[in-house]
């Protein structure tokens, strides 16, 4: 299913890039498919039944080519992921995303150049077809780990058996109101229509098929770009935190009413994770301009640009944000993405000074 768990202005290229990345996972496959005994770089599901039809048969050439493919996509999965969380040190993820589509493509352009380059007559031109197996198994390991961090839309871009059984069901289901979703049926629709493609390119020119899953990444890459360029106001570094299922449209956020000193409570045991003695809280509520309670991420960030704190408002609108230290920081309120169009962050400077403050965030149509 189709959604994002981030405000965005481009929701739309951003799903195109898994629609893409789709097309060049089928594409592959037809590559590794006639090279390899069979085998697909990506649809790890074909391969994991192939796996148990040769043990079951005693084929054992089949299960070690089903090994190399499978063990591939694990290894690129590992890449991919610790790829992601280092970059997500000091980007936001649509940047993380891009250094693991980046690593991608440079590892399928070192595949394809050992693959054209390596004369079949040679000493190493026995392990060609490993390398190529192996190789693109990897970089679809590394674009399905890279698209989890997309949010829902981004997950399938290979393994559609769950974008097919969510698409169909929501034509019929009864308890949901009917929303069109043209993401999962072009993603069914184009792995058909690549995989076809590339079948045709390497019955006719064998030696170019695995030039198509190469340009296919380059083009995602460009449009994630893109989408970077158009999302870089108010983005931090880190993994985003995806929203809870919607109830209803977020409106935009509309200037915060000034911080005012919180009414004295109780005195109470120190909780664990609490703020450090002497430094203070931010406490607040999210509303919109009628005062109802909205859901909101909320991040605090350092004068730096590090996130220093990340936590999401209760079912009243209410949040609780801890500081690690006194001095300036930038508080942004996020409305979580519930449907309808695209929807800004609101960010604020607070002074954190020993004393507890609040601020009420006001949301509203702009």
């Amino acid at each position: 299913m189709t959604g994002f768990d981030h405000p965005e202005r481009r929701p739309g290229l951003l799903g195109a890039v898994t629609v893409v990345l789709t097309a060049a996972a089928g594409a592959i496959d037809v590559v590794t498919y006639f090279a390899f005994n069979q085998v697909f770089a990506s649809t790890m599901t074909g391969n994991l039944v192939l796996l148990g039809l040769g043990v079951g048969q005693g084929e054992w050439e089949q299960v070690l080519d089903n090994v190399c493919a499978i063990a591939g996509y694990c290894g690129g999965l590992v890449v991919g992921t610790l790829v992601c969380g280092v970059a997500m040190r000091r980007l936001p993820w649509r940047n993380a995303v891009g250094v693991a589509l980046t690593v991608e493509l440079v590892l399928l352009v070192a595949v394809g150049l050992y693959w054209w380059g390596v004369d079949d007559g040679s000493v190493i031109a026995q392990a060609k077809v490993v390398v190529l197996v192996v190789g693109a198994g990897l970089a679809m390991g590394i674009q399905a780990a890279a698209m989890r961090y997309i949010g829902p839309a981004g997950t399938p871009t290979s393994f559609l058996s769950g974008t097919v059984t969510n698409w169909v069901s929501s034509l019929v289901e009864l308890h949901t109101p009917f929303a069109w979703n043209w993401n999962s049926p072009l993603r069914i629709g184009v792995i058909v229509v690549a995989a076809a493609g590339n079948a045709v390119v390497q019955r006719q020119i064998p030696d170019l098929a695995f030039a198509a899953p190469i340009l296919l990444v380059l083009l995602a890459m460009v449009m994630m770009a893109r989408v970077t360029r158009a999302n870089h106001g108010g983005l931090v570094a880190g993994e985003p935190q995806f929203a809870p299922v919607p109830g209803a449209a977020v409106p935009d956020a509309e200037p915060s009413k000034p911080a005012v000193p919180a009414e004295p409570a109780e005195p109470a045991e120190p909780a664990e994770g609490s703020a450090p003695a002497g430094v203070g809280r931010l406490l607040g509520r999210v509303i919109d301009q009628g005062g109802e309670p909205r859901p909101a991420a909320v991040t605090l960030v350092d004068m730096a640009g590090r996130q220093v704190h990340r936590t999401h408002t209760e079912t009243d609108g209410r949040f609780d944000v801890r500081p690690p230290e006194s001095g300036q920081f930038v508080l942004i309120c996020t409305p979580h993405r519930m449907g309808g169009g695209a929807h800004r962050p609101r960010a604020m400077m607070v002074a954190v000074d020993g004393v507890a403050v609040t601020h009420e965030v006001v949301l509203g149509a702009t």
